[in-house]
């Protein structure tokens, strides 16, 4: 497998630790509502990581990822 090939499964989009439930986020950022929403268009496709409690785009990555357990 090439490595853009290994880049396209090892990124956030397939990572575990990535959080795109919009009230789960809303949840865990109760001030989002101010600003829009989690089912806005301001968020798009991020979401968050719980590694790295951060917004992440889907083609992200890092050295924490984990395959999504189905």
């Amino acid at each position: 497998m090439s490595q853009v090939a290994d880049r396209r499964v090892a990124c956030c989009e397939h990572c575990r630790f990535r959080r795109d439930d919009p009230r789960e986020i809303e949840r865990r950022l109760p001030g989002l509502v101010s600003f829009s929403s989690a089912y806005g268009a301001s968020i798009g496709a991020s979401a968050l990581c719980e590694v790295h409690d951060a917004w992440v785009s889907p083609e992200d990555g890092c050295s924490s990822f984990r395959t999504v357990e189905v």
